[in-house]
């Protein structure tokens, strides 16, 4: 797991074993072979300029596509066209942008702790996240920082990550700040090309205001990801569904919100260098590529020109 792992606990190790065999077939002799594998595609793939080789990122794809290798080479092709065609998202991820450290500072997304199956808990405060300052571009930016700063972790590749999400004093402008063209893009291309193993996603809540908002963001959803989202009219319900003690002290946990997030801040810190040495990675973008106003998911269509012609044995 590695020095970087947030919230260890003593039988985190055996625990994550157990899911890598079981949930994923991962094996060393898989591992090793799978790993292999995608270094030749790489080596293959003339659109893909550079990229990070190290087992530690390639996993994080066959990970979360349970090592079948050509569909975590496709999913790769698909995140590093996201990184540009969606460069005002996830380039430039420092800690130390003058926008995202406010925003940082206000706690509105951090994770929290580790349930027992290993999974990493990310709570978003909606009303910490001042959208009267701030678009929707910050939101997103916001949470590719946080998402990417945990990718590398193997606990949360193999475990996956419960997302928790209070709209308690949700306001108008939070729905507002969001433009269609940015809604679009963000759920047809940014969220269908970032590897993450989600396995829960709990609403606390949510406003009769932005039901046709919800409505509308579900309909890009799969059956898969449906099955995993939890709506709660209060806290209490909540609970009855994560340990209260998992939770910032605010919420019936020990730690104080405060403290988890300077704890937080400081692992950013840490992870600064990585964060924005993925800059570096370049893939050739597709000359073809419709907007997404026009409802094509330019991931793909940016994606599509050379995966199917490589062969992976």
């Amino acid at each position: 797991m590695g020095e970087a792992c947030l919230f260890p606990f003593p039988e985190l190790k055996a625990r994550l074993a157990k899911i890598a065999k079981e949930e994923l077939g991962e094996d060393d002799f898989v591992r090793r072979q799978s790993l292999e594998q995608m270094r030749v595609w790489l080596g293959q793939n003339q659109r893909i300029k550079n990229c990070r080789t190290d087992d530690r990122f390639l996993l994080r794809f066959l990970r979360v596509k349970k090592f079948s290798v050509a569909r975590a080479c496709e999913m790769l092709e698909r995140y590093l066209t996201m990184r540009q065609t969606y460069a005002r998202w996830c380039q430039k991820l420092d800690p130390l942008d003058q926008a995202l450290q406010q925003v940082l500072s206000y706690a509105a997304l951090l994770p929290v702790g580790r349930d027992d199956e290993g999974r990493v808990i990310v709570i978003g405060i909606v009303r910490n996240f001042d959208a009267h300052k701030y678009n929707s571009d910050v939101m997103i930016r916001l949470n590719m920082l946080v998402s990417e700063a945990l990718f590398d972790d193997e606990a949360n590749q193999i475990a996956g990550f419960t997302h928790v999400f209070d709209n308690s004093d949700m306001s108008m402008a939070h729905v507002t700040c969001w433009t269609m063209d940015n809604l679009t893009g963000y759920l047809r291309s940014v969220v269908n090309s970032v590897p993450i193993r989600l396995k829960q996603n709990h609403f606390v809540n949510v406003p009769g205001f932005s039901a046709q908002l919800s409505k509308y963001c579900l309909g890009f959803a799969s059956e898969k990801l449906k099955s995993r989202i939890y709506c709660h009219r209060n806290l209490d319900e909540l609970k009855q569904k994560i340990d209260a003690h998992l939770l910032p002290k605010e919420y019936g946990g020990e730690i104080p919100l405060a403290e988890l997030n300077e704890r937080f801040l400081e692992f950013l810190m840490q992870k600064r260098d990585m964060l924005l040495a993925l800059d570096e990675m370049q893939i050739q973008l597709s000359e073809t590529v419709e907007t997404v106003h026009g409802c094509t998911d330019m991931v793909a269509a940016g994606a599509a020109g050379s995966f199917r012609k490589l062969q992976i044995d």
